[in-house]
């Protein structure tokens, strides 16, 4: 029986589509394969998580992102890394669930996630919602290492097989698992997705 439900929050909470971001910085199709490239799956962010697991601040990884690429583009690269946050939003279907969740269930979040997307979120009340939280910049782990689960577990004496965990990835969901949690994959993005896997794991 569920007692915990334990959400993701980018791309299941946090919409951040990047078919929609890109062609805010440029129309350049070059312009947002270098984005892709050198950003978004550079070491600093999806490649190693060094902003996520805090141990590299957004002005270093601009200064780096731009010494690598020559500074080639290092106006695009300032516009991106300094407002790409204004895009992404809060999808205010999943808060309201979450209130109403709250009813019958013990509400987590376990996210890979940086000082700076918490800032943006803070102001939506999430972190004070929910039941509890771990987030990889303040840990200094990330999914889908196993410790970043245990971590969440211990914290709050978490039973594993009565934990729904919800994530837009299936590798972090494969981990959960491995550790006995309840996880299921969503499609990015998408609220009724989530409802239908919700409703397939008799929580709604």
């Amino acid at each position: 029986m569920v007692k915990n439900i334990i959400f993701d929050i980018g791309n299941v909470i946090l919409n951040f589509n990047l078919s929609y971001i890109l062609p805010k910085f440029t129309a350049n199709q070059k312009e947002q394969e270098f984005i892709l490239k050198n950003i978004i799956n550079s070491p600093e962010w999806l490649g190693y998580a060094l902003i996520d697991t805090g141990f590299l601040s957004k002005e270093d990884a601009i200064k780096i992102v731009k010494d690598r690429t020559n500074h080639t583009n290092d106006t695009l690269i300032d516009n991106f890394w300094n407002h790409y946050m204004e895009y992404s939003f809060i999808d205010e279907n999943v808060l309201n669930l979450i209130k109403k969740l709250k009813g019958n269930y013990k509400i987590y979040l376990l996210s890979n996630i940086n000082e700076y997307t918490y800032n943006f979120i803070k102001p939506s009340g999430l972190f004070e919602l929910v039941d509890g939280y771990v987030l990889s910049y303040q840990v200094h782990k990330i999914k889908p290492h196993e410790d970043i689960y245990k971590t969440l577990i211990e914290k709050y004496n978490l039973n594993p097989s009565e934990s729904l965990f919800i994530d837009d990835n299936q590798t972090n969901v494969d981990t959960a698992n491995s550790l006995g949690l309840i996880g299921k994959v969503v499609k990015p993005d998408d609220y009724n997705d989530l409802i239908d896997v919700l409703k397939k794991e008799k929580v709604i």
